[in-house]
């Protein structure tokens, strides 16, 4: 009898642990709304170089970095075209008990390309990342821009750094534009203006090719457009960051940091546990019941 009980513990203690190891699950079939917080720099003439070469793509007219400050539980506004936010079920790593202390959600986005006019962009990703907590070191100061600079080292600390681990990728896409299917961005002013100050919109897509813990569930096909269904979708609100600037280049155009606020919504699709975690939670609960009839005898 002690060595089931033992076995059956030990299967318990391993789904616990899988859970606690594992990035936060998102909730399938649910209006999700996330809140962003964003460094990044635009160059004019899409000359950006991202620190660090980040995943082998060689210039780009904007780039940045961002935290998930909050996940939310959210309301269908408008069906198929928008969700509102709600209650939070998780919240950025900080002091507290509940829905804080879980970890971090970071990540990056690159590839965009400017197109003339400067209030529209085609192109670019997003990759999402996940931190346990204590594994973290992004605070308020780094998402003011002070000491995290547009260098290697902060979009190590975004990305894989400190043990962080791929949660998805999302492909800009057409749609918020009905008129233009190469727009894939498109904002009330440029955003290359040094005193910039205004608000983006897009979609995006998942990328099913390259496979991370949230890839299937943000895979919803929920937002409808002129050019397709989506999976998510973005408003962004910035601002000028004069410590990410670059001085003006002849030959580059000029660089002007931002800081902005996103928030970002999905209808997530419907999910079942991964096959490992089945296969614990069934060994878990055999166990248990061996344990219990066993003591019943």
């Amino acid at each position: 009898m002690r060595k089931r009980v033992l076995l059956s513990t030990f299967a318990l203690l391993c789904v616990a642990r899988l859970g606690a190891a594992a990035p936060i699950a998102l909730p399938g079939n649910t209006p999700v709304f996330f809140q962003f917080n964003n460094l990044e720099q635009v160059n004019s003439a899409n000359a950006l170089v991202v620190p660090g070469g980040y995943n082998g793509v060689n210039t780009q007219g904007n780039w940045g970095v961002f935290n998930v400050s909050s996940i939310q539980f959210g309301g269908v506004a408008t069906p198929h075209q928008d969700i509102s936010g709600g209650a939070a079920f998780f919240a950025d790593d900080g002091p507290g008990a509940g829905i804080f202390n879980s970890g971090q959600v970071t990540g990056i986005f690159y590839g965009i390309q400017n197109l003339p006019g400067g209030t529209t962009a085609t192109g670019g990703f997003i990759d999402l990342y996940w931190h346990d907590a204590g594994s973290d070191t992004i605070d308020a100061g780094c998402l003011n821009g002070v000491g995290c600079d547009a260098d290697a080292a902060t979009v190590s600390r975004f990305t894989t750094g400190n043990g962080g681990q791929f949660l998805a990728r999302l492909d800009f896409a057409s749609g918020i534009d009905p008129a233009n299917p190469l727009v894939f961005i498109k904002s009330n002013q440029d955003p290359t203006v040094e005193t910039a100050n205004g608000h983006a919109d897009s979609f995006a897509n998942v990328d099913l090719g390259v496979h991370g813990a949230w890839t299937d569930v943000l895979n919803g096909d929920w937002f409808n457009t002129a050019f397709g269904t989506r999976d998510v979708r973005f408003s962004n609100f910035f601002n000028g960051l004069a410590s990410w600037d670059t001085p003006a280049n002849a030959a580059a155009g000029v660089t002007v940091g931002l800081r902005s606020n996103d928030p970002g919504r999905v209808f997530t699709a419907a999910t079942v546990p991964e096959p490992a975690t089945l296969t614990l939670f069934g060994l878990g609960l055999a166990g248990l019941a061996r344990a219990r009839r066993k003591k019943k005898n």
